[in-house]
């Protein structure tokens, strides 16, 4: 693959469809942030990977791209960045860093609990969790585990999700789980075979609410720093006068349309619940 002259879009779609064998898609949003008010998501056979905000969605699907290819392919990152952005040198922020040292680290390597604790990155439970609730809306209940006790004092977890089943050695039941975890993990992300492309879809650098409600913050200290004395703020009564409009917008939105009034010789169904137990469900 030849990124020269490409765009991450581009890139993205040229390794996905070749390598992988799959489409990307795309989803956008609408975020409370006036310099970047669209957020983009790359999905890959219904999984979430790269995120990325910008002030367009063509901005954001770049961004996105360029967060998923990271996620695949973190081997090839300086290339790639290299090759779309000339002149780029080495990495642009402190969390490319951190996280270089687990592209390294395989995702079902033992060391991965030790290593995610003595760097403050989440427990591979932990990211199994986060991965279940952005991806399914699931929680820890949907996760089932139990351990087992073989012969010659060894122990082995089983864990099941959804249609996965894993099961491990462990030395005792808190090791089987994080183990079990990174096996489930990368059952559900075939296509990643490093710990740091999971960080960065889940780890603490992925938490984009918290950066993007500081930079709202910023934004509202700003307009406050705009005031004359003894005069009325007229940037931060503009800034409530939109987020009321918002919330009005929002609300009517909501509103129902009318009242349906059906024709007297069209019968309504009874709302007695009689009839439930012969519903098949």
């Amino acid at each position: 693959m030849n990124p020269a002259g490409k765009s991450y879009v581009c890139i993205l779609h040229e390794y996905v469809q070749h390598a992988l064998k799959k489409q990307p898609a795309y989803t956008f949003k609408e975020i409370e942030n006036a310099a970047t008010p669209y957020s983009a998501t790359v999905l890959i056979n219904g999984m979430q990977y790269g995120t990325g905000v910008g002030s367009s969605k063509k901005a954001a699907k770049a961004e996105a791209a360029k967060a998923t290819l990271e996620v695949l392919i973190p081997q090839m990152k300086e290339k790639i960045l290299d090759e779309a952005e000339p002149g780029h040198k080495g990495p642009n922020h402190q969390s490319d860093l951190d996280l270089s040292f687990f592209n390294e680290i395989r995702i079902e390597d033992p060391r991965v609990a030790e290593l995610c604790a003595k760097t403050s990155e989440p427990s591979p439970y932990a990211i199994l969790l986060t991965c279940l609730q952005r991806n399914f809306g699931l929680g820890d209940k949907n996760v089932k585990y139990e351990l087992k006790t073989l012969k010659h004092q060894k122990n082995e977890v089983i864990m099941t999700v959804g249609k996965h089943t894993v099961q491990v050695p462990c030395k005792n039941k808190r090791d089987g789980k994080q183990r079990a975890a990174q096996a489930i993990l990368q059952a559900l992300h075939p296509h990643i075979s490093s710990w740091g492309s999971l960080l960065r879809l889940y780890g603490s650098h992925s938490l984009k609410t918290v950066k993007e409600k500081k930079q709202e913050e910023q934004q509202i200290t700003l307009l406050q720093s705009k005031a004359a004395v003894n005069a009325p703020n007229y940037a931060i009564l503009n800034k409530l006068r939109q987020e009321m409009l918002k919330l009005r917008q929002m609300r009517e939105a909501v509103q129902p349309i009318g009242r349906f009034i059906p024709p007297d010789d069209v019968g309504m169904p009874s709302t007695s619940g009689a009839d439930l137990n012969n519903v098949d469900l």
